[in-house]
């Protein structure tokens, strides 16, 4: 059973939604105020208090624009009536509600569908090649729903798988800089900048990917290969080592590697094994080597064999005349 304090809290805060206009806040809160307020045993001078509270909401409901259609104008408080008017403003608020949620689902399906004709209008003229026409379409489209999430990546991954990239391309970055999360149009990006032979910029997408969201087999190979097209041999190789470790029977890091490999290694080529794996190789031979040639005394093997040999004897140098 709620005190008169807890009933006086509720309904100011329901006059605090009426004075923000949040008309369903107010209806539901001064409804549970009011239930509160039947099932209560409130006398005199409080529930006298209270009766004013609850007049001030019911006016403020009164004046909204939007509820007059919907609440009886001589709607008041009448003392012993709490739970009717309780009932009726709950029933006012989930028809509002109900309307409103059926409201926002009508828009959506329209813009859903509003998007659609434009979308295919769009790649029609892309099918025939008509990529003035078909960028028509996608400019007003994305102009008019610049929030819809994944519009930008498709149009731009539209224009790129159709042959046209650099058209893609702002698109794309204007996908990355909405929703940086969303991997797809990195990968739409980098086949843009991958079809325009731009290895440098196919290059920071793989890095700005791998940051991202890790490297895979399928980055690993298409990074590989954008090395080579860069001359970059090593790290060509690297990179198709990288898939090796994980699926040594991939068939492309393969062939790329058995082509590289010997000429990065020579004869010491070990598939899969990058040439970080190789460097650090040796610094644990070299080490081992070092420690093996040092006496339990900290002297060293080889300096203790020279000092027993016997010093040689000195003989007198050899007088080189010269004539002048």
């Amino acid at each position: 059973m709620s005190s008169p304090k807890t009933i006086k809290e509720n309904i100011a805060r329901a006059k605090s939604y009426g004075q923000r206009k949040d008309y369903l806040r107010c209806l539901h809160a001064l409804s549970l105020s009011l239930d509160d307020l039947a099932e209560s045993q409130v006398f005199g001078r409080e529930k006298f208090e209270i009766g004013i509270l609850v007049d001030e909401v019911i006016r403020q409901l009164l004046s909204m624009e939007e509820l007059q259609r919907v609440l009886p104008r001589n709607m008041k408080y009448t003392k012993g009536q709490e739970k009717k008017l309780a009932a009726m403003l709950l029933k006012i608020h989930n028809t509002i509600k109900d309307a409103m949620e059926k409201a926002a689902v009508e828009k959506v399906r329209k813009q859903k569908n509003h998007i659609d004709k434009y979308i295919l209008a769009g790649q029609k003229f892309l099918a025939e090649k008509n990529v003035k026409e078909a960028k028509k379409y996608f400019r007003k489209i994305t102009d008019a729903f610049p929030d819809e999430r994944g519009l930008l990546q498709d149009v731009g991954g539209r224009l790129v798988k159709s042959g046209f990239p650099a058209d893609g391309i702002e698109y794309l970055e204007r996908a990355i800089a909405a929703t940086p999360n969303d991997s797809r149009a990195y990968i739409s990006l980098l086949l843009a900048w991958e079809m325009m032979a731009e290895h440098d910029k196919a290059l920071d997408v793989i890095k700005e990917i791998s940051r991202r969201f890790g490297a895979n087999e399928s980055i690993y190979i298409r990074q590989a290969k954008l090395f080579l097209g860069k001359r970059m041999y090593t790290e060509a190789y690297d990179a198709a080592a990288m898939v090796l470790k994980t699926n040594p029977m991939n068939a492309e890091a393969k062939k790329i590697s058995d082509k590289l490999g010997p000429k990065v290694f020579g004869s010491r080529y070990t598939p899969g094994q990058t040439t970080a794996d190789a460097a650090k190789s040796r610094a644990r031979k070299n080490g081992n080597k070092s420690s093996a040639s040092i006496n339990l005394d900290g002297s060293s093997a080889g300096t203790e064999k020279k000092a027993r040999k016997k010093a040689p004897s000195r003989q007198p140098s050899k007088v080189i005349k010269l004539d002048f």
